[in-house]
């Protein structure tokens, strides 16, 4: 079974791939082409399509790409312009819909249905009441959470899937997040799988995803505990011609009074969810996955499994926040754990650590162009000693391609040893990382004191480095001087035109 790239060792490289994308008759020997964007729904984008040539790759992106956007302008929140929007402000009048809308109406219905409540686009009404909280710094009362939760349980619409017509009934704001991000990677990803020359393909937004064709792979589920884009995943599995969706509440939440609250509601209370820490969700279709994902995110952990059982095709994994892992009886048995939990068993208590160690975690933003969806650029992270020798490269964004390793020098500091060069020419792809939706842009990873070699770094001064190059475009690099072994610290990096912004936390942790 192929593994994925793991953190630790050397150093992990994110690299992307340039190319172009059909699904179906058997090819000579496709390549497999990468496509990122940031941005898209919000979120991330990764497109991975295995062609014939980088011409159908690129046509495949290109249809994806389209379909993504003509539905955004049907299901988008965000714009007053989208249908859902416009159908949203009429009240008790059978409304022509698209196709698109009716489909996504209707089953939202069904897993209202199907959850007794659970899952309730109406939930919106207690995000927007949750959000002004943490602006107000003052928890809404029971009252208030009462009050919502009797408008919430109301009926929102009615349907007439003859006359294709919806009838907004309420006055309760309604989000459709939480299936049309299924809906439209399930859209998207088969109309680039009908481009001519595409074997298969897999198609990710903001950690849901769908596979299509020849394209079995092994996916990476995040540690809700340790989300950095280089920490070791919690597990893989296997995913063939089935969609993949995450959800929890570990990247999004609110703060009030100081404690941080998920974005994930239970709409039948109002009160943000905190029994489960993480919910992956295997199903035959993105829309589905993506559901069940919220949905079983809110349920009680045995209703979960029970209605994952009773639905044909689903499988979920719950992590439960002391660590337990549940996992439904069609969960795959083939994947590979990284954690020694077991099924429905509780983790065994740490060891007495021997000894403390420090970590630095880095956080940083890309700068957002002016306009939609963007492409990332170059990136490099690293630590040098004070010789200004390179010890530790902890994260590389490029194009592994002629075209990306021809940019590669672009990275100035970062590229001037043969030691990197030989790096970046010799690593392989991270494998695709199924986690909780991310803010376009936002990353994080972790440095665990340790040099490429894997032996922990002697005390001493260092200094970490953030480079940032884009194809004809800009060059950036901010540092920070600091000591191996000295005092936990936290700093805010100035900023520039390439990287918004970026922070550095060094802290203390127990190893074994």
């Amino acid at each position: 079974m192929k593994s994925p790239l793991r953190a630790g060792g050397v150093s992990l490289l994110f690299l992307t791939l340039a190319g172009a994308g059909a699904l179906g008759a058997a090819l000579p020997d496709p390549e497999t082409f990468r496509f990122q964007h940031e941005n898209v729904l919000g979120t991330s984008f990764e497109l991975r399509v295995r062609a014939a040539s980088a011409e159908a790759a690129g046509h495949a992106e290109a249809r994806a790409l389209a379909e993504i956007d003509r539905l955004a302008r049907v299901f988008s929140s965000y714009s007053p312009d989208s249908e859902f929007s416009r159908w949203q402000r009429t009240r008790h009048t059978a409304e022509p819909v698209s196709a698109d809308l009716l489909a996504v109406l209707g089953a939202s219905e069904r897993w209202q249905r199907e959850s007794h409540g659970a899952f309730n686009p109406g939930a919106e009404a207690f995000s927007r009441l949750w959000q002004r909280a943490a602006a107000d710094n003052a928890e809404p009362t029971t009252k208030e959470l009462s009050d919502v939760a009797v408008q919430v349980a109301r009926p929102a619409w009615r349907l007439d899937a003859s006359a294709r017509t919806a009838e907004h009934l309420t006055e309760v704001p309604l989000n459709l997040n939480a299936l049309a991000k299924g809906y439209i990677i399930e859209e998207a990803s088969a109309a680039a799988a009908q481009v001519p020359g595409v074997a298969g393909l897999l198609l990710e937004i903001g950690g849901d995803l769908r596979v299509r064709g020849r394209f079995p792979e092994n996916i990476a589920v995040t540690d809700p505990r340790h989300d950095e884009e280089n920490a070791a995943p919690l597990l893989t599995v296997p995913v063939a011609d089935q969609a993949l969706a995450t959800s929890g509440g570990y990247r999004r939440t609110v703060t009030v009074r100081g404690q941080r609250r998920s974005h994930l509601i239970d709409p039948r209370s109002g009160e943000p969810v905190r029994h489960t820490a993480g919910v992956t969700v295997l199903a035959p279709d993105a829309m589905t996955a993506d559901a069940l994902s919220t949905t079983f995110s809110v349920l009680a952990a045995d209703e979960s499994l029970r209605l994952a059982e009773s639905t044909p095709g689903v499988a979920c994994l719950l992590v439960l926040p002391d660590g337990r892992q549940l996992r439904s009886a069609r969960w795959p048995a083939d994947g590979w754990s990284f954690s020694p939990v077991a099924e429905g068993v509780a983790a065994k208590p740490a060891a007495t650590a021997t000894g403390e160690a420090l970590e630095l975690v880095i956080s940083f933003e890309i700068n957002r162009p002016e306009g939609g969806r963007y492409q990332r650029p170059y990136v490099a992270a690293w630590i040098e000693d004070k010789d200004a020798f390179p010890v530790r490269t902890v994260l590389l964004w490029l194009l592994q391609s002629e075209k990306g390793q021809r940019w590669i020098p672009d990275l100035r500091r970062w590229y001037r040893g043969d030691q990197v060069r030989r790096l970046a020419e010799e690593k392989d792809l991270v494998a695709t990382v199924s986690g909780a939706t991310r803010n376009p842009g936002k990353y994080s990873v972790v440095w665990d004191g340790k040099d490429d070699h894997g032996e922990p770094l002697k005390p001493g001064n260092y200094t970490f480095y953030l480079e940032a190059a884009r194809e004809h475009g800009t060059y950036q690099l901010v540092k920070h001087e600091f000591a191996v072994g000295g005092p936990a610290f936290t700093a805010e990096l100035k900023g520039n035109e390439e990287i918004k912004s970026a922070a550095l936390e060094y802290r203390r942790v127990f190893r074994k």
